[in-house]
């Protein structure tokens, strides 16, 4: 594909679209050969590991896709990832070289670095170059673009061993136990021939996937699908809830046919994107894939007959690549609410005895299953068992022949479609000087799949709120807990293990209580907003707004509407929700009800 993005008429196609700035395949072919000249000057060579940490997303991509082509391992790092964190992994990885923006170089590069560091500085406002800086026209030029033309060009290798390391994504988990998930060239290639064979995507193909580049659902069926193909994969803007109606509009005005989602953007489509039924009418559109995460069969029937789409549920890990089991698109099987039947991959399911069985867990074998966990023998040999991926999902097969997901031995959250590990949010809370301990579990939600909760153990002036500040300070967003409960003791059994079922009871009743707590609208909804924000109450009033509280963002916006939608038994319209711009417009919502 490499060769044959530097000749016309590839050359001049667009290979990715990021919020209006187009890439061309001509475009991508030159910064890959320039990316080889940046790594030659610096003595990388094929099988070394590079770690890039980059915000801009048209960058992230085109670095990343270089480096795999070039034969070298890409480490990519999530520019949201805390400081110390970072150190971790960065160190972890041992890297030949180091890309980051200039900012992230000064925050996650100490004077005790030993591996060589590029810094990517954001170009002047509007700069372009060539002839279109001559005419006073063109799109604006990025950081890695300045960089690469002072660099010389150089070819990638014609071949690279397939069992060269394309890539390492390390997942979440405490910092000691986040776990190095290595992708070989194998695996990466032969799984994009499967996904665009059940998607059916060809060069005329336009993809569109607003997923977090840092994740594998987001670069794997996105920009790199987009590339084994002669696609066009399109991030138009940001999803999040103001931008909704915008997405849907660009899937009719740029005649996407293949939109990648979660489950979590599903259901704010159905809910919120009403009265744009029409966007995928356009006669281009072939289908919604779901991903990261179980799609409840009720949305899934909802989204197909109200848009009038196809739907194709995916199921799969970090560990092959982006999927393996198939539902729906015509396959011949995958009823709804199920993961289908397997593709270019085998399916086992076993009991705790390692027998086959009618029910217990799934495991997965083909060549899109990773190498291994990076530095990770013993993990590696316990997850990896005569070639055979043991997944910790509890699976069921049906008269059929589709597979069903009853429930998981492992404790990960999934929340939004992403992977959360409770461990490492423990740790955070842990650390806490007024915290003897905590126990962190994902509770049901129709909107997100699971929400994050912890139950903290800690000293009586230490207040939830001042814990999820706390937390705020040391973790992504999206791996903040929802609600933070705090109790005298943890139960435990006589074991002195936590008892995670009286844990989760306990966390309800309390829930249970606050939520018959007062009937004064007012005072409830101050104090529902002060969770969701992780404020006191008191500093709160009817007249806070996005712009005088500072955890009010696009994710804590919805976080919103669903806890006032549960505490006062009401369900606000698409229209309210989006005119939500203060917390006495919600009051008066809530009134109205």
């Amino acid at each position: 594909m490499f060769d044959k993005a530097k000749d016309s008429p590839l050359s001049r196609r667009t290979w990715l679209s990021v919020e209006g700035r187009p890439i061309t395949y001509g475009e991508l072919a030159d910064s890959i050969e320039r990316v080889g000249g940046l790594l030659a000057r610096h003595g990388v060579r094929p099988g070394d590991r590079v770690v890039a940490g980059l915000p801009d997303d048209g960058d992230t991509a085109i670095l990343f896709l270089a480096l795999i082509c070039q034969g070298v391992t890409a480490v990519q790092i999530d520019p949201l990832t805390p400081v110390n964190r970072a150190v971790t992994l960065i160190r972890r990885a041992r890297p030949a070289l180091a890309i980051f923006s200039a900012d992230l170089a000064a925050a996650w590069c100490d004077r005790a670095a030993t591996w060589p560091v590029v810094k990517v500085s954001p170009p002047p406002a509007g700069r372009s170059h060539g002839l279109s800086a001559l005419l006073g026209v063109g799109k604006p030029v990025s950081g890695l673009e300045v960089l690469l033309k002072a660099e010389t060009a150089s070819s990638p290798p014609a071949t690279v061993p397939e069992e060269t390391l394309a890539y390492i994504l390390f997942t979440s988990g405490t910092t000691a136990e986040s776990k190095g998930v290595c992708i070989s060239h194998r695996a990466l290639f032969a799984h994009l021939e499967s996904l665009a064979r059940v998607y059916r995507i060809d060069g005329a193909s336009r993809i569109l996937n607003t997923l977090m580049l840092s994740h594998a659902d987001g670069q794997v069926q996105g920009p790199l699908l987009a590339f084994a193909t002669g696609a066009s994969c399109h991030r138009p803007v940001r999803f999040e809830i103001g931008t909704i109606e915008r997405v849907l509009d660009s899937v009719f005005q740029q005649r996407i046919t293949h939109m990648i989602a979660v489950p979590t953007m599903m259901s704010l489509i159905a809910r919120l994107g009403g009265d744009r039924s029409d966007a995928f009418r356009g006669g281009d559109f072939k289908y919604l894939v779901s991903c990261g995460g179980a799609l409840e069969a009720g949305l899934w029937k909802t989204m197909e007959e109200t848009f009038s789409l196809e739907i194709i549920n995916g199921y799969g890990l970090t560990e092959t690549v982006a999927g393996g089991v198939f539902a729906g698109g015509g396959l011949g099987g995958g009823q709804r609410g199920s993961i289908g039947q397997p593709v270019d991959c085998e399916l086992r399911i076993i009991d705790d005895c390692g027998v086959e069985a009618p029910e217990g867990e799934l495991l997965i074998r083909g060549d899109l299953i990773m190498s291994g966990y990076f530095d990770d023998e013993t993990l590696t040999r316990q997850t990896l068992v005569d070639g055979w991926l043991h997944t910790g999902d509890i699976a069921r097969r049906d008269a059929a022949g589709d597979y069903w997901i009853c429930g998981r031995r492992k404790s990960v959250i999934i929340r939004g479609g992403l992977n959360i590990h409770p461990d490492e949010i423990t740790e955070v809370l842990n650390q806490h000087p007024g915290v003897r301990e905590s126990v962190v579990f994902g509770e049901p939600d129709t909107d997100w799949g699971e929400t994050v909760t912890a139950l903290v153990a800690a000293e009586a002036e230490v207040t939830a709120e001042q814990l999820l500040a706390f937390c705020r300070d040391r973790l992504e967003p999206r791996k903040t807990p929802g609600r933070i409960v705090m109790t005298t003791d943890l139960p435990k059994g006589r074991s002195g293990k936590v008892i995670l079922d009286e844990a989760r009871a306990l966390a309800a009743s309390e829930a249970a209580t606050r939520s018959n707590a007062g009937s004064n609208i007012e005072q409830r909804l101050l104090k529902v907003a002060a969770e969701v924000f992780g404020v006191e109450a008191d500093g709160l009033s009817l007249d806070s707004s996005p712009r005088t509280v500072g955890g009010w963002d696009s994710l804590a916006h919805l976080n919103l509407v669903f806890a006032a939608e549960e505490a006062f038994a009401i369900q606000l319209s698409p229209r309210q929700i989006m005119k939500l711009d203060s917390l006495r417009i919600l009051a008066r919502f809530i009134e109205s009800r």
